[in-house]
Parts: structure tokens; sequence; C-alpha cells
């Protein structure tokens, strides 16, 4: 059943078994993971059925050191959440990555094959050669001893159109839209209620036998805190961790690979995994292998090559690359609104934007010499990289986010690695070099630099209260029936996009609470 909270439930809000805060990835796979127990299911969004400004602004804050968008541009606040503009990529994290973790891949391979079928993707099989008839088998550095060719899969998938009408018709689970929550009511180690306040000023509130938040990498750490008199009070901050160990993907275009001769690079390319309609499809990128990551002391990463029209290097400039963004806000595929400054910033060089325009349009792909690439790379997660509650309010009186983030030196010098490395390989190999798209400087390398968005790391999984806010089960420390679902509990992010992670997660703590007694 989908509700709304403007109109009110017309009576007094039933007690639930569950209540889980956001209907993204996250909220929306967990309630789909217990429809079948009969279990009774709140899921509280804090927007409507799509996109609204109003919601929207709820979402403002400030960002202070390392470059960042805006922060309301990070996020959605509509059911779906993120996946309304998510671009679809999909890989699990490597076996080397769960090194933090409380447990291996192994605990999460069932669990990604789940979120394969979640996420509407293909066969739930990452090894390059079964993907050979769809990609073609042709790759650059085959048995290179420093890179390997790797799987993506890719769906653009709105969590909140495909699973609407499976919301509407559930039983057990009652969706509640416009119902932004301001605090976990905690008695104790208990959170007895969820407190919503909507935009019209109505208050009420959700009572259940366990919660669940899942509202994202910076409201989640954000309600814990707002939970609480003082920061140090609130639920799992009894080690003084929530909102600690921030981290974000860094993506950076280093160059452009120059070959010897002109390839499609068809393997590097997103292709259908079958010619009907809306399947999902599969592309290669290149990355590092363990053993050069731990021989060389790096962190994880992958590249990518951008399509044949974009080897031009107007695409490298600032005005193309806000005139990009500003396209994809119309098109729903970043947030919509706050267009101005992208487009004061396109409007300064219109002679580059229609150039980049008639390239989009009439290049087609093909063999070719010239390939502008783009690298995907872990950053650290550390302490002093924070979520915290800033002195400004919002609409309903919660004080705003604040993001604490400064890449660290480690990170710079990683990804100049990485791009030494490649270019060192396709020499060797033959095939061609990489001419370099700015200065290969620590300061240079910081100003190219691009968030990812993908917000990690700030209610931390760990079994110990004092190295994470919530334990291998995702409760949240110090607390018997409140939980946290999504990025913000991992302790290490690797290089892949997070969103099926996240579901896997979220299959995985569905199947948990399944268990509990009632």
């Amino acid at each position: 059943m989908i509700l709304d909270a403007k109109k009110g439930f017309g009576q007094e809000p039933p007690h639930y078994d569950l209540c889980i805060v956001g209907a993204g990835a996250a909220g929306i796979t967990l309630a789909l993971e217990l429809e079948a127990t009969g279990l009774r299911v709140c899921l509280l969004e804090a927007g409507g059925a799509a996109y609204e400004p109003e919601t929207q602004r709820l979402f403002e804050g400030e960002v202070i050191g390392q470059g960042y968008p805006m922060l309301r541009d990070t996020r959605v606040g509509a059911l779906g959440g993120s996946t309304t503009v998510w671009a679809g990529w999909c890989r699990p994290l490597d076996e080397f990555d769960f090194e933090p973790w409380p447990f291996g891949l192994d605990e999460l391979r069932p669990y990604y094959a789940r979120a394969h079928e979640i996420c509407g993707l293909a066969a739930c099989d990452y090894d390059p050669e079964h993907w050979a008839g769809v990609l073609g088998p042709d790759r650059i550095l085959p048995g290179d001893p420093a890179f390997s060719s790797e799987i993506f899969h890719i769906q653009v998938q709105n969590f909140g159109h495909r699973y609407r009408g499976w919301l509407q018709r559930s039983k057990n689970i009652d969706l509640v839209l416009h119902a932004p929550v301001t605090r976990a009511r905690m008695e104790g180690a208990t959170c007895a209620a969820v407190e919503i306040r909507t935009l019209d000023g109505c208050d009420l509130a959700i009572r259940a036998d366990r919660f669940v938040l899942a509202a994202g990498g910076v409201e989640n750490p954000r309600l814990l805190l707002l939970s609480a008199d003082e920061p140090a009070g609130a639920p799992g901050n009894g080690g003084g961790l929530v909102g600690r160990y921030f981290s974000d993907h860094a993506f950076v275009d280093p160059g452009t690979l120059v070959l010897r001769a002109a390839d499609p690079l068809d393997f590097y390319r997103a292709r259908p995994v079958a010619p009907s309609r809306g399947t999902s499809s599969v592309r290669g990128a290149l990355a590092l292998r363990r053993e050069v990551v731990e021989r060389e002391h790096l962190m994880n990463a992958a590249l990518y090559f951008h399509p044949r029209y974009e080897a031009h290097q107007v695409f490298d400039t600032a005005e193309v690359k806000a005139w990009l963004t500003l396209w994809n806000k119309l098109k729903q595929r970043a947030v919509p609104g706050a267009t101005w400054p992208y487009l004061r910033r396109a409007v300064k060089a219109p002679h580059r934007v229609a150039l980049a325009i008639a390239r989009k349009l009439s290049v087609r792909h093909g063999p070719a010499r010239r390939w502008r690439m783009r690298g995907a790379f872990e950053t650290g997660f550390r302490y002093h990289n924070r979520v915290m509650l800033s002195d400004e309010r919002d609409r309903l009186g919660r004080r705003r986010a604040r993001i604490e983030w400064q890449i660290g030196d480690a990170d710079i010098e990683n990804m100049r690695r990485v791009t030494q490395l490649f270019d060192q390989a396709v020499r060797q190999a033959g095939v061609g070099s990489l001419e370099r798209a700015f200065p290969d400087t620590p300061a240079a390398w910081r100003h190219a630099l691009e968030p990812a968005m993908h917000h990690m790391g700030t209610t931390r999984m760990h079994v110990s209260p004092e190295h994470g806010v919530v334990d291998e089960n995702s409760r949240v420390h110090g607390t018997s029936n409140l939980y946290a679902s999504g990025s913000s509990v991992f302790p290490s992010g690797g290089y892949a996009n997070p969103t099926l992670t996240i579901v896997a997660l979220a299959a995985r703590l569905g199947n948990h609470l399944a268990t509990l007694p009632r």
C-alpha cells in the first residue's frame, strides 16, 4: 500500500514489526526481501514518487576542504533515491577489498547473485571469457603482469519505477511518501519510534519492533547525530565514530591513449547481452592486479575509455563538462534543479560547447587511434574526513549536514602511480602511449579530480564498538533494535560503484532480520 504523510494516516499509525527509513536501493531491497515473511513493514520516504524541488532543498549542506559538487546535487529525495539518476554500473567488490570487513567475499556471493536479480542484470558472472561472445575476444594488454581486463554489468534501473507497482499491491508493506524523519526516539538502548515532520509542519511518530536506517551515506549519520542532544550521546557513537571515515571514489580523466594502430576497443564498450529491448549490458575495464596492489602498496583502481566522439580535448574543458552536467539534469540523468551555476559556466565558451555537440551528433563508434580515458580510484577511509551537523537548519528545523573531506597525499600518489604503470605497460607491449591531459604533479591531479558522489564509510561496520558504528549484522552498537544499511556501513570501497554491494548487503540484512524472533 502507498500512503502519503501529507494526507495523514486517517488514524493512529499501527505498530509495525519493522520500520525502514529511506526508499532507495537499500530500503526497497530490504522491504522486497521481507515481503514473504508476513512481517508488517513501514517504508518511509522523505520525498514523493518523483523529484520535487521543495523536498530536495532538505538535502542542502556544505562541504569543507576538497572541491565538491553542491551537496543537494549528490543524492535524491524521492522514491527510488539516487537510483532515479543512476547510470547503472554494477560490479562486486574484489576479494581483497574485503580485508577491513568482518567477513569476506564468500559471505556476500549468494547475495550478489540475488542483487543481480533485483537490479535486472544478466547472469552474475564476471569472467571476461564468459562475455567474449558479446564483447569480442580482442583486448589490449592481454596477459599483462600489472593490468587485467575486468567486467562491469550495466542496467539503468530506477528502483522507484521498477518496484512502485509491487509496493502498491503489497498487503504487508506500507510505503509512506513525504515522510522525512527528524530523529530516532531512543529509550535507553531501544529505539521506540522515529519522528516525522512533513513540509506542512505535521508531526507524527512511527513505532515498530525494529528500525533500519537506509537513507544513504550522508543522511544515516546525520539522523543518528540528530537523535541526541549532543553528538557524544548519539546512538552508536560510543567510540565517537558516527560520521567519521567519510570517503568517496575519485574520478579523473588523466589523458588519452594514443594507439600505434587504429582499434575500436570493442571489449571496453557497453554492449547489450541480448537483442531484446530493456536487456542489460556488459563492458570491459582495465584494473590493477591484486599482486601489483599488494607489492606496490597501492589502492584499487580501474581505467575506462570514453566514447569515440569524446576523443577531442574540448571534452576536458570546464565549460563542456558544465554543459554535460546541465544536459544530464535536463534529461534527469543527474539531480534536477539548481541549473544556473552550470549554465553560467557553459555559456562562457559557446564555441567549445558547439564543437562538443557537433562531435556527439556526427562521430560514430569505430576504429580510432586516440581514446580519452577515465580512471576510477579508491581513496582512503580516513578518520578526519567526516559528516557532522552544521549550525544551519533546514525547513523542518533539523541541523543540516556538513562534510569535511580532503583527499590525502597518498591518494594522489596512488593515482599518479597507476597511470605511470599504465603508460609503462602500453609502451612495453608496443600498443601505444598515454598522452597526459595535465602535468603529472600533485597540484594538477587535485585540480582534475571529480568526486564520484558515492558517500561511504560514515557508519562503518566492525565487530567492536571502538572501531565501528554497526556490527557484522548492521545493528548499531549499543542498541537492541536499530540497524543501518547502505554504503555508510562500508569499511572500504574498492573502485566498483557501490550500488550492487548496497543491494547485496540489504538482502543479507533482510535474511538476518527474517531469522530473528518476533
